[in-house]
């Protein structure tokens, strides 16, 4: 049986990946918490037997998003969605506490872009 193709595109308002990738250069501990968080989800999945691969994504750059991993589990969980709902704003509160109002902004241009056909991650994005 083929799973349900997932289109993203309408729940991912902001660049995960270009956000943390910023925090992760500022703050030392911030890599850690993500991934405790990211471990989570992805032993969610496992026990939801959920299979990424046969997902529709944005971008190539969208696959590797912990969020594109959520908005899957969002869609089959209802208890992912309470989970997510307690733990969201936490993570979201630590993250925005260690970047500018400005940077946030352009992971949410960032996101929108990921859905042109041409798209493609723009060069002067920070990378690890």
């Amino acid at each position: 049986m083929t799973a349900p193709k997932c289109n993203s595109d309408a729940s991912c308002k902001i660049c995960t990946i270009h956000l943390e990738e910023l925090c992760f250069k500022r703050v030392w501990w911030f890599r850690a918490f993500c991934t405790v968080l990211g471990t989570g989800v992805r032993l969610f999945a496992f026990a939801k037997s959920v299979r990424i691969d046969s997902y529709k994504s944005r971008s190539p750059m969208c696959r590797k998003c912990i969020r594109f991993h959520k908005n899957i589990l969002k869609s089959r969980s209802p208890l992912f969605n309470r989970l997510d709902g307690l733990f969201t704003p936490v993570f979201d509160h630590v993250r925005n506490g260690i970047l500018t109002q400005e940077e946030v902004d352009r992971a949410r241009l960032l996101a929108r872009r990921a859905a042109e056909r041409d798209f493609e991650r723009p060069a002067d994005l920070v990378t690890l």
